[in-house]
This record gives C-alpha cells, structure tokens and sequence, in this order.
C-alpha cells in the first residue's frame, strides 16, 4: 500500500469534518474523488476504517491507528518543509560556540570557512573556555555547540561525535629531541619543561604521568592557556605537552613540531549539544560539517 500525499490529506480532512461531503468542501475536491480514495484505501487495507453512521463518519478501531500515522507523517512532511524553506532562505543568524582554544585554531576555523562560502551572512559567537566549563554554555543556551576535551556523562548534553588524541610533545624543530619520532617522559625532563595548570584538561594528565617519572620535577613555566604555551614553546623557553590539535600552521609553517611519547597518553574530544533544545538550522548544519571534520582530522597530523 502506498499512502499520497493526497490521500494522507483526503483522509484527515474526512476525520476531523466527520463526512466526506464537508471535506470535500473545505479542501474544494468533489466528493465522489474523496469517497473513491477512501474506498480504495479500506480495501487495500482489508478493513473498515469508518463506521457509517446517518450524520457522521466515526473511525473504527483500525482507522484509529490509521490517523495516529497519517498525523505524525502529515506533521513530519511539514516540519522537513519548513526546515528546507529555512535553508534556501538561511540569510542571517547566529551560530554560538563554546570551545577550547585548540579547538578553536583547527576545527571551527576549518568549518566556519565552508560554512561561508555557502551562507555568507550567518554570524558566529564564539568562546574560547576550559573543558570543565564549556558544558555549562550549551545546558543554559549561551552556545548551540560546544567542543572540549575528556568530559564525563552529562544530564542533558548529547554527545554528537568524537575523537581521540594523543597528547604529545611540542618543540622547536631545532630541539636536540626532535629528531627522534618517539620519545619517552625520562627523555623530555632532561630539558626545560613547559606545562599546562590543572584548568587544562592535558594539565592533569600530564601532572599525573610524570609524578610516576619522578616526583622531583619542576617544571620552568606553569599556565592555563594553550595559546600560551605554544608561544613559550617557539621562542625556545622549553618544551610543552600537548595533543596535537590546534598545531596545524605551526607546524606547516616549520614553527614547531609533534612527537608521540612511546607511553601513550590520550584526550578525548567531544562535539556536544543541549539535548532538550530545538537547535538553529544553522547550528544543525555547522554540527554536521564539525562531526565530519572530526572524521578527518585525526588523521592530518
């Protein structure tokens, strides 16, 4: 059996007026086309649908599962009209982001610059924020999307994609280590060390792993950006660990370079949203365009 959009109409209409005669009139078809359409659907089905009282049409058990699936369908087609509408007319609005600065540099960077060349009058709002806080921004509707790193389960937020990452080491490509493609935490605490604080998510791994090297280590600097560390790290202060998000310039540009430890230590990263919250078509579109850039850049470096 194949339900028309027609027929979907047709047999609503004649629910709610009760006959065939009045819906024909309100939807200004002729009432032997609607009879004939209705007919057709009760013997497709193997069932009556209507009881066929001298006033009134009332539905019968059978059609009553019917109009539950007619209405749900008739409300779906109308939602993904309106949303296709929304999208050709996609002219002005704003996209909220809260992210972490890494994030910041490599994956909306890279979305936000296709998303433009398709809508270019979209506006964007964007935070940079510890991970341990960007949850917050999507739950009290200050941004649509949120990216950090390691959160646990959170009432409310839906986790749209993910990612892992190996947290590394950075340094200049003239470091006496850079030669090496693996190094080990022993290797790294030979040389001046540049470290993030505890309100960075690396910071506590990487506080946690080389208290296991040695607990006498004191690392030269001590901060709570990344931004600020990769600058530490290219003006030869030291060396740094970090994933390698947010290294993607640097390190085309020859500024700096990654290295895996032999002892992995890993981030996750997660795209969230608010899961009670009917989200922007445009913030729909970027999330898709952000959930796929995630498939890809975990490879790019």
């Amino acid at each position: 059996m194949l339900l028309h959009g027609s027929l979907l109409r047709y047999f609503d209409e004649v629910v709610r007026a009760g006959s065939i005669r009045a819906a024909a009139e309100k939807l200004n078809v002729a009432s032997s086309a609607i009879n004939r359409q209705v007919l057709r659907l009760e013997a497709d089905l193997g069932v009556k649908l209507f009881e066929r009282g001298a006033r009134r049409l009332r539905l019968t058990a059978a059609g009553e599962i019917l109009i539950h699936h007619v209405r749900r369908t008739l409300r779906d087609a109308e939602r993904a009209k309106s949303e296709i509408e929304d999208l050709q007319g996609l002219k002005r609005g704003i996209v909220r982001l809260a992210v972490i600065e890494g994030a910041a540099a490599d994956l909306v960077i890279d979305a936000v610059v296709e998303f433009r060349k398709r809508y270019p009058r979209i506006r964007f709002f964007v935070q940079s924020l510890p991970s341990s806080l960007v949850p917050e921004q999507v739950l009290n509707g200050e941004a649509d999307l949120g990216i950090a790193f390691n959160l646990p389960k959170i009432r409310g937020i839906r986790q749209i994609a993910a990612a892992r990452f190996d947290v590394g080491v950075i340094m200049r490509p003239d470091h006496p280590l850079a030669k090496r493609p693996k190094l080990s935490l022993t290797d790294c605490i030979q040389y001046p060390i540049c470290v993030a604080d505890q309100s960075l998510s690396a910071g506590r791994l990487i506080e946690d792993a080389i208290m296991e090297v040695s607990a006498e280590v004191e690392p030269l600097i001590v901060c709570n950006s990344a931004e600020f560390l990769m600058k530490l790290v290219t003006s030869n202060l030291g060396i740094a660990f970090k994933s390698s998000l947010g290294l993607k310039r640097e390190i085309k540009e020859k500024k700096l370079v990654f290295r895996h430890l032999e002892k992995p230590i890993y981030q996750r990263l997660v795209l969230i949203e608010n899961s009670g919250r009917e989200h922007p078509i445009a913030a729909r579109i970027l999330a898709e365009s952000l959930r796929k850039r995630f498939e890809e850049i975990v490879n790019e470096i």
